[in-house]
Formats: structure tokens, sequence, C-alpha cells
């Protein structure tokens, strides 16, 4: 009987803290952030880094650029994972390694490479 009200308190509390990490990730990735590294199974990617931009606001759309190549669409933070839906596609999750308020770092996989792409508030 003991283990059942511990676990009955406990939960609420389990949710609360993830609730509170997913709040704290929706807030702090709002904003504008430019490319700063771009790594494929950690090597440098070759690809210019510098020329890629992501914006999302406080009403769930983004943008993405690169060298030229524009999407926008809906995103939504669920704790360490991103979840973008570019306009009339599929939605793609990527998994956020770090969140602050100046540095983002998405992992990725792209046909079975590692990807690492770094970015720095703008």
């Amino acid at each position: 009987m003991f283990r059942l009200n511990f676990n009955r308190k406990v939960i609420p509390f389990l949710l609360l803290l993830l609730s509170c990490n997913n709040s704290e990730n929706n807030k702090l990735i709002i904003g504008n952030w430019n490319g700063a590294e771009w790594l494929i199974d950690g090597k440098p990617s070759g690809r210019n880094v510098h020329r890629t931009y992501f914006t999302f606001n406080d009403k769930g759309d983004y943008t993405y650029e690169y060298s030229g190549t524009k999407e926008s669409g809906k995103y939504k933070v669920e704790n360490d994972m991103l979840f973008t839906t570019p306009s009339n596609q599929q939605e793609i999750m990527v998994k956020i390694t770090k969140l602050t308020k100046d540095s983002l770092i998405f992992d990725m996989n792209r046909s079975g490479q590692s990807e690492s792409l770094t970015l720095i508030r703008k």
C-alpha cells in the first residue's frame, strides 16, 4: 500500500519536471540562430555553415535558410526533441543536445550518417 501512495506522489512530480524542461526549451529556442559548426561523423562537413540560419518565433513558426535554399513551416519542442513540419511536407525530428541562451546544437541522422549542427544566437 505504501508503494502505491509513493508512486502517486512521484509520477506528478516527474511530469512537472519534464514539463518545466519542455517549457524552458520552448522559451530558449525563440529567436534568430546562425550556423557556427557542421560536423558529419565528427569531422568538418565542408558545408558552408556560415550561410545557415534558423528563426523560431513564439507562435510556433520557423524559417530555415541554407545557401539560398529557404524553408518555412511549423515547429514544436518536446523535451530535448525539435519537430519541424515544412509547409506541405512531413514532420522532421532532430535531437537538441544543447540549448542555452546563446547556443543551440542539433544531432541529426541523415541516411545513417551522424551530423551535428551548432548554431549561435544572432
